[in-house]
C-alpha cells in the first residue's frame, strides 16, 4: 500500500516520457495501477482520538487483501477536514481535481458529511461514509453515489431509547453538543424513549467545540428531577462530561448514561476508575463471541498491541465493504460509478458487530446493539461486560430519490 499526503504534481518532461511508455504498454500491465482512494478523516482537534482508530481500522481491512484488489494495489491519499465542513469542501475537490481518486471514505463529522455529500453527486465520485451519522445523509441529501457502512443516528438511539425506556425508566434529561450529529442522535433517543412510555423532561444543548466547562449544563441536569442523564459526547468533550459529572457529586444522584462514545475505551487511560461500573450501549465491543470479531480483534493487537474500540470496528468496517465491492467488480471502478455503490449495497457480510446490510439508501443498518457495564477483569484491567442486546432500529424517512 502506498501511504501518501501528497499534493500537486508538477508533469515535466520525466512525466511526459513516463505517459509516453505508458500510452505503448500492454493492457494487462496497465490494469495494474493503484485504486486510489482518498481518506477523509479530522486527524486533529477534538475527534482525533477517533481518526487515528478508525484508520487502524481501516487498514486492518486492507491487510486481509494484501493492499490489493483482484491484484491491484491500493493507494491511500489522506485528507484532514479539521472537523469544519469548509476545509471538507476544500480537500474533497482536492481529491477529486487533483488528486484523480477512484473514490472517497470516512468523514467523521455529520458536519463535513453533509457539507460533501452534495459535491459528491454533483462529481458522481463515490463518497462512502464511516461515520457521519445524520439520517440526512441517506435521507435528504441521499445519492446513487453515497453509501454509509456504519448506520445512522435514528438506527442506533431511537432502539437505545425504547430499551431504556422498557427497563423501568420513566425520566431523561438529555445532553449533547449542539451540531448536527447531536441533534441527530439525542432526537433519536427521545423518540425511541417517548413512543415506548418515557418522558425528556429537558433537553440541554452545550456549544460544540468551543466549551471545556459544562457546570451549567450539568447543574441544570442535576436539579431536572430526571432518572437519568442520557448523553452524546465524544473525544475530548466525553472526558469533561465524565469527570465534571463526578467532580459535582452527581454520580449517586443521576447515572449519566450514554453510547459507546461517552466511555470509549481510547477515554479509559484519562477517565481512570470513573469509567468502572459506568452502563452503555454500543455496537460492538471486543468480547463479542463470533469468528470475524475474534479475528479482527487478534489482527488489531497483534498490529496495535491493543483491543479496538468502537472507532477501529467502524473503521475496519469502512474497509472491508469497499474490499469487498472492489473484489466484486474486478478490480475496476465501472464507468457508470454508480454502479459501486449499487454493487455494495448489495453486499451482505460477517463483520465483528454483526452481520452487515444495507438498506434501499445505501446506509448499512444494524443487526445488533449491546448494552456494556465496565468492570474489571481477572488481571485487574478495565473490560467490557456484556449485559443485553437488542436490534437496531431503521433509518428515518426522507430519501426522495429512487436508485
Amino acid at each position: 500500500m502506498t501511504i501518501s499526503f501528497k499534493g500537486y504534481t508538477r508533469i515535466g518532461f520525466a512525466a511526459a516520457i513516463g505517459l509516453a511508455t505508458s500510452a505503448s504498454m500492454p493492457a494487462h500491465a496497465q490494469e495494474k495501477s493503484p485504486i486510489k482512494i482518498g481518506l477523509m478523516l479530522p486527524y486533529k482537534g477534538v475527534y482525533a482520538p477517533l481518526a487515528v482508530n478508525i484508520d487502524q481500522g481501516f487498514q486492518i481491512a486492507l491487510e486481509e487483501y494484501g493492499n490489493k484488489a483482484s491484484g491491484r494495489p491500493i493507494e491511500i491519499i489522506r485528507a484532514d477536514d479539521e472537523l469544519t465542513p469548509s476545509v471538507g469542501v476544500q480537500k474533497f475537490n482536492k481529491f477529486v481535481q487533483s488528486d484523480q481518486v477512484d473514490l472517497v471514505a470516512g468523514v467523521v463529522g455529520s458536519n463535513v458529511g453533509i457539507a460533501i455529500s452534495e459535491l459528491a453527486d454533483k462529481n458522481k465520485m463515490p463518497m462512502v461514509f464511516v461515520n457521519a451519522f445524520a439520517d440526512e445523509i441517506t435521507g435528504k441529501f441521499c445519492s446513487p453515489y453515497i453509501a454509509r457502512t456504519s448506520f445512522s443516528a435514528n438506527g442506533f438511539e431511537y432502539a437505545s431509547g425504547k430499551y431504556w425506556a422498557s427497563k423501568g425508566v420513566k425520566t431523561a434529561v438529555t445532553m449533547g453538543p449542539d451540531y448536527s450529529a447531536g441533534r441527530a442522535f439525542i432526537g433519536g433517543f427521545k423518540r425511541g424513549f417517548e413512543d415506548n412510555g418515557g418522558k425528556v423532561i429537558e433537553e440541554i444543548w452545550t456549544p460544540f467545540q468551543k466549551t471545556k466547562d459544562y457546570s451549567a449544563a450539568l447543574t441544570q441536569a442535576g436539579n431536572s428531577g430526571a432518572q437519568i442523564i442520557y448523553a452524546f459526547y465524544a473525544g475530548a468533550e466525553a472526558i469533561q462530561v465524565v469527570k465534571q459529572h463526578a467532580d459535582f457529586g452527581l454520580r449517586s444522584k443521576i447515572p449519566l448514561i450514554g453510547d459507546h462514545w461517552v466511555y470509549d475505551e481510547a477515554l479509559w487511560p484519562a477517565l481512570g476508575d470513573l469509567a468502572l461500573n459506568a452502563q452503555h450501549v454500543a455496537t460492538h465491543y471486543p468480547g463479542i463471541p463470533t469468528e470475524a470479531n475474534q479475528k479482527f480483534v487478534k489482527a488489531y493487537n497483534a498490529k496495535y498491541k491493543q483491543d479496538p474500540d468502537v472507532s477501529a470496528e467502524l473503521g475496519y468496517d469502512n474497509g472491508k465493504a469497499i474490499m469487498l465491492t472492489l473484489e466484486k467488480l474486478g478490480g475496476q471502478m465501472p464507468e457508470d460509478r454508480t454502479k459501486f455503490i449499487s454493487t455494495m449495497r448489495d453486499l451482505t457480510f460477517d463483520a465483528p458487530r454483526g452481520k452487515i446490510k444495507f438498506n434501499a439508501q445505501n446506509s448499512a443498518l444494524l443487526e445488533k446493539v449491546y448494552v456494556i457495564e465496565i468492570v474489571k477483569g481477572p488481571d485487574g484491567k478495565m473490560q467490557r461486560k456484556s449485559l443485553d442486546q437488542f436490534p437496531g432500529a431503521g433509518d428515518l424517512p426522507g430519501c426522495t430519490k429512487s436508485f
